[in-house]
């Protein structure tokens, strides 16, 4: 998967520096970073035409294209704020539903409630 040395790196520093501030639990962070590694990020950057595949589907499509908006890639950092923020308004608009168990199927982070 691409520099997984450098994925790395980011993934643990946004899980230090972030999660503090984030609004999401340790469990949410994690499948966040699941959900990035999933899509096969090179040199730390994901394509956002691999993303906008996965989700073009989904309930959250029309506010994901909003936030990504011309960005061909993404860095970790800049895809953890978009999903931070999707997954915010998530947990205010269902607060019923846990978006801790992700890691199996990173399908379900884009799965219409």
């Amino acid at each position: 998967m691409g520099n997984s040395n450098l994925t790395q790196a980011c993934n643990q520093d946004i899980s230090q520096s972030c999660q503090q501030n984030s609004g999401l639990t340790e469990q949410e962070i994690e499948g966040i970073k699941n959900v990035f590694n999933s899509l096969d990020p090179k040199d730390g950057v994901i394509s956002t035409e691999t993303l906008r595949k996965l989700y073009r589907d989904s309930y959250d499509a029309p506010k994901l294209n909003e936030y990504i908006g011309n960005r061909e890639s993404l860095t970790f950092q800049e895809f953890f704020e978009v999903m931070r923020i999707n997954m915010l308004e998530k947990k205010k608009n269902f607060p019923n539903v846990e978006f801790n168990d992700m890691d199996g199927n990173v399908q379900c982070f884009f799965c219409q409630p």
